[in-house]
């Protein structure tokens, strides 16, 4: 009970003790004497303090409550009869008596506002009735959590908690330890582990809550608060709510996110070809694009992976990282690219170890033991083995005891002493890489020699995942295998070779060639090559068995060979498109082997199909399909193709409508051509600028079939550009006609006065007539009428100088000179290039030259001007004449002293889809780097074309059509990595993939080897 309920009690009880003794008075005094009576009373408080401190310290169990209560309504009485009879006796003793009884009753039983001892019974009682109070709510709490109705557990938990915090002291005023102890172990402790053990639940419940609040308020930092606890705390709740909770969690987390506008958290780098980009959510991984730079050159990404929570993707790049700073740009997940970057340093030695402490000894031929071998293990800064990269390859190794070291930089260090070893001599041992002062340390115990002890087949490995299938090569798969000697070191494969008996049990499919090194994925295994057997195509299964001639332990690999597939049907298909007479066209067609398969490479289906015309041919394209091309005849009509499969015999037939051949039968329109031309200004067109169609409206190419001659030209092209006499524009200095004769060829327009004129451009063809005399001809359905505007200097509501850009100081030298041009802007914002007439160009003669419509930097880039910097800014001057005044235009140009250097790496027409081909006969010389450069375009940092680019090359995934089982006759480079790079033993079908690094930048290109 609480403070004023016991106070409203015991003063009841005392005015009923006293009403009972003045209505009695000589009852009780004649029942005793005074001090008896006070006595008696005082034994009686003291009874009620023992009724509940005696039980706990007797029997470790508190009392009846009810004996409790029982013995304090005893004690008040007995102390209400005593406090009568005193005052009614009187005499000297009654003030001690009265002090005495007082005494013993605020001690005892009760007293408002009690110090620590007093009122022990009263206190007692409280706290009791405290405590069952407080289990009661733990009661409820216990049954929420059972029926796991989380809202009254929630409910329960917050009123538990405010007792434990604001309320338990009732329990530490019980007088005596031991109770005191006993009712918080039985009470306030198991409320307070059954709260503490739903402090996850409550916490992630309310802040899920908050989290979603604060979504629906906009406030997303209060909302990433929230869940920041939610997220840590949810994995940590109590199987009753988990399921509801993580639950409102990944709803909360839902909510957060849908609202989050997706951004890139950051870029890293995981390894020396993955950056790892990080958003702020989950994204959509079927939207999302990404593209990678290096300044202003794009890198190529070989692999796209997102994680599971879609939040982040690793991009594995075509090359490894180079030192600078790489951004990552991704688009289709918000109106705008998102963007990161992260600045990478080269790929370098960051850990050198040792591999065991023992050093096996090498008994030489001739029976000394003079040397010994220990592993190691060199580490990038991304914890990659580069053990056998050349990075690896600049250790600086010695050793103790006269003893030198020396490394194969392959992961084997050899120790080499002037007498022999002896087992059980230690050798100290450090190796340093001082390009990055990584050292290792170590003492290693010559042992007895190494033999190879087990070997451990892992499995079947090819580049690309394939199926071990008897129509490819037999080198493309190797069975990789670990092998130990008897001190649980890695051996190498010579090692093996040395050690352990291979047999195939099915030489016919497979035969054993030996054991290689650098096999796998990352090159980092032991892998056990074949040779292909009679039967190889046939497939088959092979047990593969291994056995260690020093130990004779057995290990065995079953390698089912599939059967090669055949070409079973080869279909023809209905053309797509117009096939005219005398046109190379592409034929769909369907080819299928006898699983059903699709087939499409040239390889399998080469010599498979039979045509009944050499007017049809299976040709191999740049990413290695098969294409059939079919050359119509000079004549139209109706053609019937027959391809009959060699071996099953089955047919396909088509007949093909060979229709009329093609000819240029209209320009169409012009492109990339303005119509409006200021007054003395010009616009020239060229070839590049018609567009011209067939009579079946497809696009006609006349590269190469202009002429300027009709005799002897029958069925070439001139175009006749026409206009009237006196009108705006004129296309020709002399006369209204002027020709496009040849691939280069263009005519110029040029305005005369203010107003329109319908220009005509006219196809005419070379014909013979019937005296054998050639002519040309207009064809009747190719002119096309274009009106040109020329406007005066009063159309202009302003004028403009067009971008120029950086300039190079190159002195004498004229390369990096670039156009000036000035334009005037008409009130639609359409902009007419002037001619150099209406304005004049002032220039800062010391530092450029303005000459034939160019401005050329006259410094060299080591004038005096640049002092301690790389650039300079000077101005540019253009005083336009305009329709009512004169108009000043300036321009700041800046030029540089910086050397030019490779900025953008782009490629030819010949590369389609980052594949391209190349003929044999191009890498028949000792330096390939110029036909490997041939298909990039390079400008440098100022725009301009940089010739004969000489770019570091790298020759990779080189992939053999044959593969020669004479070493000397494979696939070879000499110089890869340099810019003079030679490639040896090639054969059309062989496929090679390309890196060019050149300045920093890099690009890639894959390479088809063609006749």
């Amino acid at each position: 009970m609480d403070k004023k309920k016991a106070v409203k009690l015991a003063t009841a009880s005392a005015v009923a003790a006293s009403a009972f003794v003045a209505a009695n008075p000589h009852t009780s005094q004649a029942a005793t004497d005074v001090a008896t009576v006070v006595s008696q009373a005082k034994a009686q408080m003291k009874q009620a303090y023992y009724t509940y401190s005696h039980t706990v310290t007797e029997t470790g169990k508190l009392p009846n409550i009810n004996d409790v209560y029982d013995a304090y309504n005893k004690a008040k009485k007995a102390y209400a009869n005593a406090v009568a009879v005193v005052n009614k006796a009187g005499g000297a003793k009654k003030d001690a008596y009265l002090a005495d009884l007082q005494d013993a009753y605020e001690t005892y039983v009760f007293k408002a506002n009690p110090k620590s001892g007093e009122a022990r019974v009263a206190t007692y009682i409280d706290a009791y009735n405290y405590a069952v109070k407080l289990d009661g709510l733990r009661q409820d709490l216990a049954k929420a959590v059972e029926e796991k109705d989380l809202k009254k557990a929630e409910e329960f938990y917050h009123k538990i908690s405010y007792e434990l915090r604001t309320r338990t002291v009732i329990l530490d005023r019980v007088y005596g330890q031991t109770t005191r102890e006993l009712l918080r172990s039985q009470f306030k402790d198991e409320a307070q582990k059954l709260r503490d053990r739903l402090i996850y639940d409550i916490t992630v419940a309310m802040k899920a809550r908050e989290a979603q609040d604060a979504v629906k308020a906009g406030n997303l930092d209060k909302a990433k608060a929230a869940l920041d606890q939610v997220n840590q705390y949810v994995s940590k709740v109590t199987d009753a709510f988990k399921a509801e909770l993580q639950k409102a969690a990944k709803e909360a987390n839902a909510a957060y996110e849908a609202a989050l506008t997706p951004k890139v958290e950051s870029v890293s780098a995981i390894n020396a070809k993955t950056l790892k980009v990080t958003f702020n959510k989950a994204v959509d991984d079927t939207k999302a694009k990404f593209e990678v730079k290096k300044g202003s050159v794009t890198v190529n990404v070989a692999k796209t992976t997102f994680s599971a929570d879609k939040k982040s993707v690793e991009l594995e790049l075509a090359s490894k990282l180079f030192e600078g700073e790489y951004t990552v740009n991704v688009t289709g997940l918000a109106d705008q690219a998102l963007t990161g970057s992260v600045k990478v340093e080269n790929e370098k030695v960051a850990k050198i170890e040792l591999l065991g402490e023992v050093a096996p000894v090498v008994v030489a031929k001739d029976g000394t033991k003079k040397t010994a071998t220990v592993a190691y293990r060199v580490f990038n800064q991304y914890g990659e083995d580069i053990t056998k990269s050349p990075l690896a390859s600049s250790i600086g190794w010695t050793a103790s005891n006269g003893v030198t070291a020396q490394d194969d930089d392959k992961g084997i260090l050899t120790l080499t002493n002037t007498s022999d070893f002896k087992t059980g001599d230690k050798v100290a041992i450090t190796g340093i890489n001082v390009s990055t002062n990584t050292v290792v340390s170590g003492v290693v115990t010559i042992s007895d020699a190494s033999a190879t002890d087990t070997v451990e087949f892992v499995g079947i490995y090819n580049k690309d995942g394939k199926e071990f299938s008897g129509d490819l090569a037999v080198g493309d798969f190797v069975l990789l295998l670990n092998a130990k000697d008897q001190y649980g070191n890695v051996v190498n494969a010579s090692k093996v070779n040395g050690d352990v008996v291979f047999t195939s049990s099915n030489p016919s499919v497979l035969a054993i060639d030996k054991a290689y090194d650098g096999q796998g994925k990352d090159k980092d295994k032991i892998g056990l090559k074949f040779t292909a057997g009679p039967n190889y195509a046939n497939g088959g299964k092979v047990i593969i068995t291994a056995i260690s001639k020093t130990s004779g332990k057995v290990a065995q690999f079953e390698v089912n060979v599939k059967a090669a597939p055949a070409l079973d049907t080869f279909t023809l298909g209905t053309p797509t498109e117009i096939v005219a007479a005398g046109e190379k066209v592409k034929l769909p067609f369907t080819a299928v082997d006898q699983y059903g398969n699709t087939v499409t490479k040239y390889e399998a289906l080469e010599g498979k199909v039979t045509f009944n015309t050499n007017k049809a041919k299976l040709v191999k394209d740049a990413s290695g399909n098969a294409v059939l091309e079919y050359t119509a005849p000079d004549t139209k009509g109706l053609q019937v193709l027959v391809a009959t499969v060699v071996g099953s015999g089955k047919v396909s037939q088509l007949t093909i409508d060979v229709k009329e051949a093609a000819y240029a039968a209209t320009i169409e329109s012009l492109k990339d051509v303005t119509t409006t031309v200021a007054k003395d200004g010009k616009v020239e067109i060229s070839l590049s600028n018609l567009v011209v169609k067939d009579q079946y409206g497809r696009t006609f190419d006349l590269k190469d079939k202009l002429t300027n001659t009709a005799n002897n030209n029958l069925g070439k092209y001139k175009i006749v550009v026409t206009d009237s006499e006196k009108g705006a524009v004129k296309v020709a200095e002399n006369g209204t006609k002027a020709e496009i004769t040849a691939n280069d060829g263009k005519i110029t327009i040029t305005g005369l006065e203010k107003g329109s004129e319908e220009v005509t451009f006219e196809l005419q063809r070379v014909e013979k007539n019937a005296n054998d005399t050639y002519e040309f001809k207009g064809v009747a359905t190719s002119p096309l009428k274009v009106t040109f505007n020329t406007i005066e200097k009063s159309a202009f509501t302003s004028f403009e100088i067009g971008e120029i850009g950086k300039l190079y100081a190159d002195g004498n030298e004229s390369t990096h000179a670039k156009a000036l041009k000035v334009y005037g802007v008409k009130a639609d914002g359409t902009k007419v290039e002037l001619p150099s007439n209406y304005y004049n160009v002032i220039v800062d003669s010391n530092v450029l030259a303005f000459t034939d419509g160019k401005l050329d930097v006259k410094l060299t880039n080591g004038d005096n001007k640049f002092g301690t910097k790389d650039e300079i800014t000077t101005k540019v001057t253009v005083i336009v004449e305009g329709a009512e005044a004169p108009v000043t235009l300036t321009k700041d140009i800046v030029v540089s002293k910086v050397a030019p250097k490779a900025d953008k790496i782009e490629f030819t027409d010949a590369v389609k889809n980052g594949v391209a081909s190349i003929a044999v006969g191009k890498l028949n010389d000792n330096n390939d780097a110029a036909d490997l450069s041939a298909v990039l375009k390079v400008t440098d940092q100022y725009g301009v074309k940089i010739a004969n680019p000489a770019p570091i090359i790298t020759v990779t995934n080189i992939k053999e059509k044959t593969v020669d089982t004479d070493p000397a006759q494979r696939f070879k480079v000499d110089g890869n990595g340099t810019d003079r790079v030679d490639i040896q033993k090639v054969e059309a079908g062989d496929t090679f993939t390309v890196t060019y690094v050149l300045d920093g930048k890099t690009a890639t290109v894959k390479f088809t080897v063609t006749e």
